[in-house]
């Protein structure tokens, strides 16, 4: 009797411990934020270990262009997706109702190919049927995983955060789809934006920024920007993200490339 109730006991007792192990050996959870400067610097750090993202993006309000009148962007429609470390990349572009413009572009480590169909194409020389196939130049200067040199940026953009005339806010926590998000708005007036550069010729203008930043791993899930100017009218972007999604990019068929 004595020996079963010291082998339940030594049972028992491997168990918790196998139970604790799992529990310590979990990666806990990240610090709640509430400093809104914070948040937006720890949502630029994520982005040095990004590996795979997949966006979407639509348009709303209408672009007042010199001669050609005030062009719809509510039809406009973005999508695209990056491989980071395989070096690829493609995206596409369809604005029906600006110019009748449609881009597909794909990049393959130091090359590119895309395609433009509408009046775009034609002033900018591509083609709406094949893809045209150029070279891309190498990049120059420190890599963005140098440890140092993303220390140096961080500290900038820090700076530059406290310039700003008018503090980015914090709102309620929000759900981005299955994620806990923050939720954190900058608006800046033209005043505002002459006072971080007074070198620029522009003086009006509003800028209005809100970013939806994942808690679990401060990636951005959306972000929405709205441009009012009375030379161009107002402007609104929402663009929504993926991470660690599956990238496939391959280089268009050799009959579907320009000569």
């Amino acid at each position: 009797m004595t020996r079963r109730f010291a082998l339940i006991l030594v049972a028992m007792f491997a168990t918790t411990s196998l139970v604790l192990a799992a529990c310590g050996a979990q990666t806990p959870a990240a610090p709640a934020l509430t400093d809104p400067k914070e948040i937006l610097t720890e949502t630029v750090l994520s982005l040095k270990d990004l590996k795979t993202v997949e966006f979407t993006g639509t348009f709303t309000g209408s672009l007042t262009v010199p001669e050609m009148g005030a062009l719809d962007l509510s039809t406009v429609k973005v999508s695209g997706a990056a491989d980071i470390p395989g070096k690829k990349a493609k995206f596409s572009l369809d604005a029906p109702t600006v110019l009748g413009t449609r881009i597909d572009a794909v990049l393959l480590d130091n090359v590119a190919y895309y395609k433009i169909a509408g009046m775009l194409g034609s002033m900018l020389g591509g083609s709406a049927d094949k893809f045209t196939k150029v070279d891309v130049p190498q990049e120059s200067g420190k890599p963005v995983t140098d440890v140092a040199e993303i220390a140096k940026q961080i500290d900038e953009f820090k700076t530059l955060l406290d310039k700003l005339p008018s503090p980015p806010t914090k709102g309620a926590d929000e759900k981005c789809g299955d994620q806990d998000c923050y939720h954190v708005t900058l608006k800046l007036t033209a005043a505002d934006l002459k006072a971080l550069d007074p070198s620029t010729t522009s003086t009006e203008g509003d800028v209005s920024l809100d970013l939806w930043t994942r808690k679990n791993d401060r990636l951005p899930a959306k972000i929405a920007l709205s441009v009012t100017a009375p030379d161009i009218g107002t402007v609104g972007m929402t663009f929504d993200f993926k991470y660690n999604v599956t990238v496939s990019v391959e280089a268009p068929p050799a009959d579907q490339i320009v000569p």
